[in-house]
């Protein structure tokens, strides 16, 4: 089925072999100079990428603290208006407890027995 080759073929299947050979040398030697080209140009973009990524983070930073500092604000002057608000309900929650004590001051004494005595009650439950 299969004829033998002659030799005449020989020499030029070497001859092809190493020009395949010289090639595949060529494109080692290209493809090695075009990664080590692609590698200086890829450090190169890194640096422009972080050059220019860098102030926009550190805007960002800045915009965040900015913002918390404002908030950190505007709850302290929170809590300053509700101890504000407290005292004065506070104020007027024992300005109506001292009147009524002294239009009833049997019914002040009474409601007073009766809380110590549910305090008294709920300490010896625990």
């Amino acid at each position: 089925m299969f004829q033998p080759r002659s030799t005449a073929f020989d020499p030029r299947v070497a001859a092809i072999v190493d020009h395949l050979r010289a090639i595949e040398k060529e494109l080692g030697g290209i493809g090695k100079s075009a990664g080590e080209r692609a590698s200086v140009s890829a450090s190169a973009i890194g640096d422009q990428i972080a050059e220019t990524i860098g102030p926009i983070l550190s805007e960002i930073t800045h915009r965040f603290r900015r913002g918390r500092r404002l908030t950190i604000g505007e709850a302290a002057s929170f809590g300053n208006e509700a101890v504000k608000i407290g005292t004065r309900v506070g104020g007027d929650a024992l300005g109506r407890i001292t009147s009524q004590a002294k239009q009833r001051p049997l019914l002040t004494i009474a409601v007073a027995v009766g809380v110590g005595i549910l305090i008294g009650m709920a300490g010896r439950r625990t």
